[in-house]
């Protein structure tokens, strides 16, 4: 497990792993190419072509060769070990607060998949923003 780790540690590559989530996300077979990677991520077409050969070799994407083009999808079943590792981390600390009813209320209606990047990083300003203001509102009181 610790080399499947070190696979997702590079950031490029899990850029490449976002990219191909979201295609999969935006149409029925979740497949891109080379090409619509490099535009996308706007990389060079040897980076990215270096970085799926690696996320290939561990078998987290696959590839279908059509001509002289290849189209890539993510599999996302490779990344199992890793979701169920994290898991052990966080599902403590989600089930040792007590749940209100607005809290089971936000949990429900949670995403079940990742945030887009932009939705994600406007998330994370909100939520240190609130973490702010209730750290003044406390030393106010």
């Amino acid at each position: 497990m610790a080399d499947l780790f070190d696979v997702i540690a590079d950031p490029t590559r899990r850029e490449l792993l976002r990219a191909l989530l979201e295609q999969a996300e935006a149409d029925g077979p979740g497949e891109a190419s080379v090409g619509e990677l490099v535009n996308r991520l706007s990389l060079s077409q040897p980076t990215v072509s270096k970085h799926l050969k690696t996320l290939r070799e561990f078998s987290i994407v696959s590839v279908r060769e059509q001509g002289q083009h290849r189209f890539y999808r993510l599999e996302p079943s490779r990344l199992e070990p890793i979701a169920e590792w994290l898991g052990a981390f966080v599902k403590p600390s989600v089930t040792e607060q007590p749940a209100t009813e607005q809290t089971a209320a936000v949990a429900a209606a949670a995403p079940a998949k990742p945030l887009p990047p932009r939705v994600r990083a406007a998330a994370v300003r909100l939520g240190a923003s609130a973490a702010g203001l209730t750290t003044r509102f406390r030393r106010a009181s």
